[in-house]
């Protein structure tokens, strides 16, 4: 089988959240519509990751290279000319959410940044404040 038939770029066309899937079309193939294909997480057992992409976004997608059915999994979306990343440097972590909340880590001012346009809720039994 050709690697160009095993890992294959195109958009999400539907997500669905209770199956942590989507399918995705491909507008290489005709606007061929992928069945559903899990999104990768980065853990799933004990320490849970979960997040899905929006319809629209690109995505890259590694298929099953026997099945007629078009199984496979979405490797995980990526930034274009059109959508550049958030933040253009290599010690900056970020998450922008599109509501305009953010949070972002920055490793070389040590500085952590919480910008949410709606209430932060912080549940727990003990709760510590310790600042300079």
């Amino acid at each position: 089988m050709n690697i160009k038939n095993l890992v294959r770029h195109g958009k999400v066309s539907s997500v669905n959240p209770e199956k942590c899937a989507c399918r995705v079309v491909f507008d290489d193939r005709d606007s061929l519509v992928s069945a559903e294909l899990f999104v990768l997480q980065s853990s799933c057992l004990n320490n849970r990751f979960y997040n899905l992409p929006d319809v629209g976004d690109s995505v890259l997608c590694l298929m099953a290279p026997n099945d007629e059915h078009g199984a496979g999994f979405v490797l995980g979306s990526f930034f274009t000319e059109k959508n550049p990343a958030p933040a253009q440097s290599q010690e900056i972590s970020m998450i922008k959410f599109g509501d305009g909340t953010t949070i972002q880590y920055d490793r070389e001012s040590h500085e952590l940044q919480i910008n949410c346009v709606g209430n932060i809720r912080i549940n727990g039994k003990n709760i510590y404040l310790n600042g300079d």
